[in-house]
């Protein structure tokens, strides 16, 4: 039990906080933001799950200090985000008045989520880089 919650303690935080901002916060109180090349709502949701696949590829390749199995990392850290985005978007558009869910808002977090794949295979490599050099 101890292993599990060391692997996810950050990545629940980050998921808790992305609930609570996708689903707790009305429309009415989001802040109205000037768009840039793409909609801020969308980068939003990008950011948020880059973060989340991100701290879940950290903390998992950090715990197993770089030996990580790839297919279970891409699983957990990837896949599940994924789900994640896509219950939220459901839950937003059945339960919470005054939300909806968007298919671009889910396809945004599936981005954010596919991102954050080359910063943990590099953040690997340097944890796999450090431990040799340890080891000489």
């Amino acid at each position: 039990m101890a292993k599990f919650l060391k692997y996810t303690t950050l990545p629940l935080i980050v998921a808790i906080v992305i609930f609570y901002l996708c689903c707790l916060i009305t429309g009415d109180d989001v802040p109205e933001i000037d768009d840039f090349f793409i909609p801020f709502d969308k980068f939003a949701h990008f950011m948020m799950y880059l973060g989340l696949a991100g701290s879940a590829c950290f903390s998992y390749i950090f715990f197993a200090k770089g030996r990580v199995i790839i297919l279970r990392m891409l699983f957990f850290c990837i896949l599940l985000p994924i789900l994640y985005g896509g219950l939220i978007e459901l839950v937003q558009h059945y339960y919470f008045a005054g939300r909806s869910g968007d298919w671009y808002d889910f396809l945004a977090d599936a981005l954010g989520a596919f991102t954050a794949i080359p910063f943990a295979l590099f953040f690997r490599k340097l944890i796999l880089r450090k431990q040799l050099k340890e080891q000489i």
